[in-house]
């Protein structure tokens, strides 16, 4: 029997709010998203948190609170003395900082937002040597240090082409100026 998926995300009650979509399209530009179910899957991500934690406070459990404490803060989002009031105050960008192309851009890898999407998707980037190709992959605080870029070598017998190409250039050239000067 095949399981069925469910939605990763919530899209938005109201129908159009100019405000609203500014907003999306604002991070949809600034972070390279490609398109808003990608700002609507930050907002369920983010939602979550906040729901997890309001039932947390009024529940006084303190093994899940120091586990939604630990994995908030292994994610970058909260500090490591953080409370759950703290991941109450969090905002969209903070969920979408901690993606991997986010995280590729910043780390001057790419020269955009929309550069680390190609990077990431096209398997040049590599966690604990692993091979990632999801972009709004959620980055721990431990696997950003040993993020790294892996860019395929030339083979050689394009080297080689390249290399025969320019010599016939400079001999075309060579030749050129011979003619020029008789």
């Amino acid at each position: 029997m095949v399981k069925k998926l469910k939605q990763q995300y919530e899209t938005p009650t109201e129908g159009w709010s100019q405000e609203r979509i500014q907003k999306e399209d604002k991070l949809i530009e600034d972070y390279g998203l490609k398109n808003k179910k990608e700002v609507y899957k930050a907002e369920s991500e983010l939602r979550n948190l906040r729901r997890e934690a309001r039932r947390l406070i009024a529940e006084e459990d303190k093994t899940q609170r120091r586990d939604l404490i630990k994995r908030v803060n292994s994610l970058g989002l909260i500090k490591k003395d953080g409370q759950l009031e703290d991941i109450l105050t969090l905002n969209v960008t903070d969920i979408l900082n901690r993606r991997l192309q986010t995280a590729v851009n910043r780390r001057g890898h790419a020269d955009t937002p929309k550069h680390a999407r190609q990077l990431v998707t096209h398997g040049h980037v590599y966690i604990n040597g692993e091979k990632v190709n999801i972009p709004g992959y959620l980055l721990t605080q431990e696997e950003e240090k040993t993020l790294e870029l892996r860019m395929p070598e030339p083979k050689q017998e394009e080297k080689e082409e390249e290399k025969t190409e320019q010599s016939e250039e400079n001999q075309e050239e060579q030749e050129t100026e011979k003619e020029g000067e008789e």
